[in-house]
């Protein structure tokens, strides 16, 4: 989290120019701000604005709906109370994180929704910035994933980082993914092990031969499948029944799940991931496709959800005097509850 000595860094400066010219007027007035957005969306951030704002002095009161609320477009999610000169230089930074984790949150629960209750992984981190993991891990959290694939992400459940294995180890091997899954299996011995089987574009065959060898060879169970096919291929598995179906389609996961079955391993569990979104799991979904887990990457990122946050009025003593701009005057909500 941004300390104290760092606000004005990664402030709008008009914000640090504001301050100064209160203080050279000697102008502290205790003022009211209100943050609201514009779309209907899941609210999140609200836990590290209250974190950020710890800092902010002297004493601030914060008033809000807690994380995870659905809310409307327009309505107040926060009000922050305190002198003007030491909350001006706070908005740029609160308004990013509750932007940036709001369209995490949001995106995440429509596509968890769409799972009807299957695991739903989170899998964008090479689709951003380092730095952003651990915002991105509880946004995730909150709009319903079931796990992250980095450590920093996976903080927020409070388990460790899922994954079965990347391309790179297949390559590592030579393309023979049979060995870069007993490789897998001897390294994880404690773990379950799950085979990525589109490296050669035939994942129905590759599926059965991990799932023999990893029997066979080691007296171990395949815990499950990934299929990550390109968007741009047809798997070879339905060459041979004529589909044209391209990527990771309903008719390869049913074909891969025959096969499996075929060769006694029902218990096999299949992931897929490579293009999922919200509809494409909804479809998946609504004809019964045999998945078992969804990852999800880049399109959690997509979208905007920007939050404002204007000065609604000021306080004489006790007394409430309302001073906004047009349009944004106060609104209440009977919703927000005392956070800080």
């Amino acid at each position: 989290m941004i300390s104290r000595d760092q606000i004005a860094r990664y402030t709008d400066h008009y914000f640090t120019n504001a301050r100064l010219a209160c203080e050279k007027a000697g102008n502290h007035r205790h003022v009211l701000y209100q943050v609201f957005q514009r779309g209907d969306a899941v609210l999140c951030g609200v836990k590290y604005v209250l974190e950020l704002l710890s800092s902010a002095a002297p004493y601030v009161e914060v008033y809000g709906l807690p994380d995870g609320t659905r809310v409307v477009p327009g309505e107040a999610v926060m009000h922050i109370k305190g002198r003007a000169t030491a909350l001006f230089e706070y908005e740029t930074i609160y308004l990013g994180l509750l932007a940036r984790m709001t369209r995490v949150a949001t995106n995440v629960r429509e596509a968890a929704e769409a799972t009807r209750g299957k695991p739903l992984l989170f899998f964008p981190a090479r689709f951003d910035i380092p730095e952003a993991q651990e915002y991105d891990g509880y946004a995730a959290l909150i709009g319903g994933a079931a796990g992250a694939s980095t450590a920093a992400e996976a903080e927020a459940f409070g388990h460790k980082a899922v994954g079965t294995m990347p391309h790179a180890l297949i390559a590592a091997f030579a393309g023979d993914t049979v060995a870069a899954t007993l490789a897998y299996s001897d390294s994880l011995p404690d773990e379950p092990v799950w085979a990525l089987v589109d490296f050669e574009n035939n994942s129905a065959e590759t599926a059965v031969a991990c799932f023999k060898a990893l029997r066979d060879r080691r007296g171990r169970q395949l815990h499950g499948v990934r299929l990550d096919t390109s968007q741009d291929l047809v798997d070879r598995s339905l060459l041979q029944s004529g589909s044209q179906e391209h990527g990771v389609s309903q008719a390869l996961v049913r074909e891969v799940r025959r096969r499996l079955d075929d060769a006694g391993g029902q218990a096999v569990k299949i992931s897929v991931s490579g293009g999922f979104s919200a509809e494409k799991i909804r479809a998946f979904e609504a004809e019964g496709a045999p998945v078992d887990v969804y990852a999800v990457g880049e399109r959690f990122f997509r979208g905007s959800t920007p939050f404002t946050s204007d000065i609604v009025g000021y306080y004489e003593g006790e007394r409430f005097v309302r001073c906004a701009k047009v349009g944004r005057e106060f609104r209440e909500n009977p919703k927000m509850t005392r956070l800080k």
